[in-house]
């Protein structure tokens, strides 16, 4: 274990953040970092520090705003560079295979898709299905994302986190959603 030397007008600074006779040095330095972390949004803030993920409800979705999906895996499988539109891509090509026709696909997804090309007004092509899909928001996308993964019966997870900006629900903190 190291020493660390302190000067005395910064140990003072921590005895005034300390609760007496129960924390001890190294419990203070440590609330600190975590304060210091969650408040800066710290890209190492949870990643082996045994901060527990925030577990999301999927019935009872948190507002997505100011995101950023870090993992996701769709019926087992994990997605390259995810984001909430391109997981709803990956699942609407799933779907289809899954269920044969595209009327099927649009009517289990709430989002708006055409058949065939289309690639203004905010849509974008998959070929692979032969259909256009609107970008949404991640609150919309993720909404969507549970409908359709409910709907086919499959396994969704991903791994997220909010980014240290004014307006997001929970700055700084990870958490993760199962389906």
């Amino acid at each position: 274990m190291p020493d660390v030397v302190i000067e005395q007008s910064t140990f003072e600074r921590l005895q005034r953040h300390a609760r007496p006779l129960v924390d001890t040095t190294d419990a203070v330095v440590n609330r600190a970092l975590d304060a210091l972390e969650h408040r800066e949004g710290s890209p190492s803030c949870g990643e082996g520090t045994g901060t527990a993920e925030r577990s999301i409800d999927p019935r009872r979705l948190p507002n997505l705003t100011h995101t950023k999906v870090l993992d996701a895996s769709l019926a087992g499988r994990s997605i390259a560079k995810p984001n909430w539109n391109r997981l709803l891509d990956r699942v609407l090509v799933l779907a289809k295979e899954r269920l044969g026709t595209r009327g099927k696909l649009m009517r289990l997804c709430p989002a708006r898709i055409v058949r065939g090309r289309k690639e203004d007004e905010g849509y974008h092509y998959l070929a692979e299905i032969d259909v256009s899909v609107q970008g949404l928001n991640a609150n919309g996308a993720c909404e969507a994302l549970v409908a359709a993964v409910q709907g086919l019966g499959i396994a969704l997870e991903v791994g997220f986190m909010w980014k240290p900006r004014e307006g997001a629900a929970y700055p700084g903190e990870r958490s993760r959603l199962r389906v």
